[in-house]
């Protein structure tokens, strides 16, 4: 396994390497606070879950903005300067969030609080993605992807066992260490990093008909539509899981935090094997499987009575995330032209950041009206999954096969 693992890791550039540490770094951060704010919003302030879907709504209209716009920063000023200024601004913000938090002020002020910090955090990912694909050739560009999802999830192993402890103590302190992360995050790339030489010609000035542009392209049209239904369903694991673990389960917040870190450990370990298996397959069928995935899991959910049975969830979800987050992201790589990489990054960031943030509001509004029968509350969030695993099945049916597999085909090529 080590022999196997170290030969995998071989002919990186350094800068991946470099990436895959700010992902622990940030992740650890980020995770420390999410999986544990709608405890908090519920169970500290008091606010139902419909609201609190709400609230989570509003952070995917900020983060949506800031996905395409940070997609076309990226592709106009650099990947680099995207990336350590989003850091440095949302550990800015997460500060102002645990004095907030601490006061206990007024709920829109952590609101409007979090909108900024979603809409900081969201210019990060599509530089991220884009400067991975500037640096990785498309045959390894999915291993690499699943690289920092490994690094990511060190980070979701670390942070929930940390916040659990933490949460039991002061909520505030969370929103402290998460404001650290983010700034070691942005000092590591500011002083380290370099923006790769891109070889495709210099993009052309956002226009928002571009979007309509981009939008014909047919095959990206349904893996973007494809992916809103997974990301709601993927966005339970940050509301609706927790709460229901705690509130209607009966487990301690601690052994929330433990629940996380399974999933976090289980990437760590699994993703860079899962990823060399699904090499095999094509990317469309690869997704629609682990939509599967995640369906299986939410509906044993409906029957947890012990922390046995949501373990047994948690590992079922976990192996549907590895096999559909770095397929997902490899795919937007191939379909896009290189010099628009990160504006195609950005857009279908802005499917998935929607669908992940308005998860809560959906999972919210049928926790407060079926959470008395848990297996029809988890039995229709399982349903939504089923919509992109048709909608994954129709992409395999219109894409390229060329471009369905993992190394793609020529860089600055475009699927229609």
């Amino acid at each position: 396994m080590s022999r196997w693992f170290s030969r995998s890791l071989q002919g990186y550039d350094r800068r991946l390497w470099m990436l895959f540490g700010g992902r622990v770094i940030a992740a650890t951060g980020f995770s420390i606070v999410m999986p544990f704010l709608s405890i908090f919003l519920y169970t500290e302030m008091g606010v139902p879950m419909t609201i609190v879907g709400m609230i989570f709504l509003g952070n995917a209209l900020s983060g949506a903005v800031g996905q395409i716009i940070g997609g076309e920063l990226a592709d106009r000023l650099g990947r680099r300067p995207v990336m350590w200024t989003s850091m440095a601004v949302r550990g800015a913000v997460f500060l102002l969030l645990s004095l907030a938090i601490a006061e206990m002020v007024d709920l829109r002020l952590i609101s409007a609080l979090l909108m900024v910090s979603s809409f900081t955090g969201s210019l990060f990912e599509p530089a991220t993605n884009a400067m991975v694909a500037d640096l990785v050739p498309p045959g390894r560009r999915l291993e690499a992807y699943s690289i920092l999802r490994v690094g990511q999830n060190i980070g979701w192993t670390l942070g929930p066992l940390l916040g659990g402890i933490l949460a039991m103590f002061s909520y505030a302190s969370l929103f402290v260490f998460t404001a650290l992360t983010s700034v070691v995050v942005a000092v590591i790339i500011f002083t380290k990093l370099a923006d790769p030489r891109r070889t495709a010609g210099q993009v052309d000035r956002f226009r928002p008909r571009d979007l309509l542009r981009i939008g014909k392209n047919r095959a990206f049209l349904v893996l973007c539509l494809a992916s809103i239904p997974l990301s709601v369903v993927l966005g339970q694991m940050t509301s609706t899981f927790a709460l229901f673990s705690e509130d209607v389960v009966g487990i301690s917040v601690a052994e929330v935090g433990y629940l996380y870190a399974l999933n976090g450990a289980m990437v760590v370990l699994l993703q860079l094997p899962m990823a060399r298996y699904i090499n095999r397959f094509r990317m469309s069928h690869v997704l629609a499987a682990g939509s599967l995935m995640y369906a299986v899991g939410y509906i044993i959910l409906g029957a947890a009575s012990d922390m046995w049975v949501l373990v047994v969830s948690m590992i079922i979800t976990t192996l549907g995330e590895n096999t559909t987050s770095p397929a997902s992201t490899n795919l937007v790589a191939n379909i896009s032209p290189e010099n628009e990489r990160g504006r195609y990054m950005g857009v279908s960031g802005i499917f998935y950041t929607f669908g992940w943030s308005v998860g809560p509001l959906v999972g919210g509004v049928l926790y407060d009206s079926l959470v008395a029968d848990p297996v029809v509350l988890w039995a229709s969030i399982a349903s939504i999954s089923l919509i992109s695993m048709a909608g994954f099945a129709l992409l395999g049916r219109i894409i390229p096969r060329a471009v369905d597999r993992v190394d793609g085909r020529t860089p600055g090529s475009q699927a229609g």
